[in-house]
């Protein structure tokens, strides 16, 4: 089954030609909804929706959800299948298709149909998400919070770092906050604390003050971090054939949005590792001045605790002379 059901739902989404048949799209839309949608609501959701979408009757909220993910579904297999849809492929080779009426488009053209499609599409994604959040009592298999993580959402990650609240992009970062939270995170805050504070974001309704005072300096210092690291990585493509940069057009003559270039990238790092590292090196003095055997006792039991005598000069290394070396 598929969640596009009929070729006006594709028509309801892009002004595509009345001599389209679902069929001359079926292989692009099944594509499109295990390369898009589904990793973007989840396994269980997509599996109800599609169950939905072949039912005789479709009641709400689910005929509304169906009418928001369809939209950005179609688009990205239009995206997936403009390459193809102007030529014919035969016994004898690969033919443009051309009438006295009709012939193909330019690359050029082509080239701009597909950036401006996967704007829409991803404009229209993060619509149907959003719709998702707002409802999320209606669709239990949709779980807009990430409760093993210490940015739980895109819009508590915008708080700290403008992604425009984008839900896709707060995916593709995912894998790089665990990241962070494992290398800079948890060593700051120690191993036994670090693990109380997780299991208290998972199980708790609300954190206690202390907690949440802690977690409210984590914030800023991993979106920071996070950033600092994503623009390296987020932008390449690892693949089985070799490393390659994403979004680059091959046409001069189009208008697309191209990566930032490499000086703007490395400062826009540059600015968000020094912010991360300030702001991680006031979490850590804010633990050091704070920490005692009722309040944050596994910090206070740990190694890291350093008390509130060295809890601004730790890290540093002054110079005196009977330093055997001098740090410039």
């Amino acid at each position: 089954m598929s969640l596009i059901t009929d070729i006006a739902q594709v028509r309801a989404a892009s002004t595509v030609s009345v001599s389209n048949t679902l069929a001359n799209w079926q292989p692009y839309i099944d594509e499109a909804e295990y390369t898009f949608i589904r990793p973007a609501i989840g396994a269980e959701l997509f599996s109800l929706l599609d169950e939905k979408a072949g039912a005789a009757q479709q009641d709400e909220p689910f005929l509304t959800a169906l009418n928001h993910i369809r939209r950005p579904l179609a688009l990205y297999a239009l995206y997936l299948g403009i390459d193809e849809f102007s030529v014919n492929l035969s016994a004898q080779g690969i033919q443009v298709i051309t009438t006295d009426t009709h012939k193909s488009a330019p690359q050029y053209l082509i080239q701009n149909l597909k950036e401006s499609t996967m704007r829409r599409a991803h404009t229209l994604m993060d619509l149907a998400l959003e719709y998702f959040e707002m409802n999320r009592e209606a669709f239990p298999g949709f779980s807009p919070q990430d409760p093993d993580l210490f940015l739980h959402s895109a819009a508590e990650f915008s708080r700290q770092v403008d992604i425009r609240s984008s839900r896709r992009v707060f995916l593709s970062l995912k894998p790089v906050i665990a990241s962070i939270e494992r290398k800079y995170i948890r060593p700051t805050l120690s191993d036994g604390y670090f693990k109380v504070l997780k299991e208290a974001l998972k199980s708790a309704s609300t954190l206690s003050e202390d907690d949440q005072a802690v977690v409210n300096l984590i914030r800023p210092a991993l979106a920071h971090l996070t950033i600092a690291r994503a623009l390296q990585e987020i932008s390449i493509d690892i693949l089985d054939w070799g490393v390659f940069a994403t979004a680059a057009s091959t046409f001069t003559n189009v208008a697309t949005k191209q990566t930032s270039n490499q000086v703007r990238i490395s400062a826009m790092i540059q600015a968000n590792q020094l912010d991360g590292e300030a702001e991680l090196k006031a979490l850590q003095e804010f633990l050091d001045m704070n920490a005692t055997e009722e309040k944050y006792p596994e910090y206070y039991s740990s190694d890291r605790y350093a008390g509130p005598d060295k809890a601004r000069t730790r890290g540093e290394f002054p110079n005196a002379a009977e330093n055997s070396f001098f740090v410039a």
